[in-house]
């Protein structure tokens, strides 16, 4: 999973929240973990790319 816009990562973190509670070992608690490390790469390449620009 990729983000790459900012409707993406908004859509991305709300779906994060509704399923943060999943149970161990369950689709959904794969999903969050697919997010969560999808949404920690954009933030990251955000910060990188405000890092460059300055």
């Amino acid at each position: 999973m990729k983000i790459t816009n900012e409707s993406e990562y908004e859509n991305a973190s709300e779906r994060a929240d509704e399923i943060f509670n999943a149970k161990k070992g369950s689709p959904e608690e794969k999903e969050l973990q697919e997010l969560l490390k999808a949404i920690k790469e954009y933030e990251d390449d955000f910060v990188r790319m405000l890092r460059d620009n300055n």
